[in-house]
């Protein structure tokens, strides 16, 4: 029996297929975000750089020590932030909401985070792959040129190939074959 060779760059390519359609599907399906983190205000638990993933929860999963990520309005722009929640009160109405502030941080964020600008929970930081992810669309962009380009190719060298010259017949062949062996043997008598 002969042994399948491994082609590592089958093996790769699945792998990088598998992990965006995993990628994919947790964002679209179950409502999974991916952030990098920017600044140090979560070090040193959370760098800057870090890839953070966050699964959705509801208000009632929420405890004091978890570390969420939320959005919130400054002026004219929103900004999502991840931090720790310190703290749970109600306001005046009675509302409940939650005191933030990040661990490399001396005070408390001096916004209330309310549970609907809940985005997530923090599940999972990978190191410094925030900086690979910035530029993914960069290079799944010239991923996809790499396989155009060897589209291309070979379809260039399929229409410009051209086809070997056959003889007419296999008679003709075995005519070709004959007068070899006749030459051999003939040069051998001498």
């Amino acid at each position: 029996m002969a042994k399948r060779r491994v082609d590592v760059l089958s093996i790769v390519s699945y792998f990088l297929l598998f992990f965006v359609a995993l990628v994919v599907v947790l964002h679209f399906v179950f409502g999974f975000q991916y952030v990098v983190i920017l600044t140090d205000s979560m070090e040193p638990n959370i760098n800057p750089n870090d890839l953070l993933i966050t699964m959705p929860v509801s208000p009632d999963e929420l405890h004091v020590g978890d570390v969420v990520l939320y959005r919130v309005d400054i002026g004219n722009t929103t900004y999502k932030i991840t931090h720790r929640i310190v703290g749970m009160k109600t306001d005046s109405s009675g509302r409940l909401y939650y005191v933030t502030k990040g661990d490399n941080r001396k005070y408390t964020d001096p916004w209330q985070v309310y549970p609907e600008q809940i985005i997530g929970r923090v599940i999972l930081v990978i190191p410094k792959v925030g900086v690979i992810w910035y530029y993914t669309p960069l290079i799944v962009f010239g991923l996809f040129l790499i396989v155009i380009a060897s589209l291309a190719y070979d379809l260039a060298w399929l229409l410009l190939e051209e086809e070997p010259i056959r003889p007419k017949s296999r008679k003709a062949d075995l005519l070709v074959l004959r007068r070899k062996k006749i030459k051999v043997y003939h040069y051998r008598r001498h």
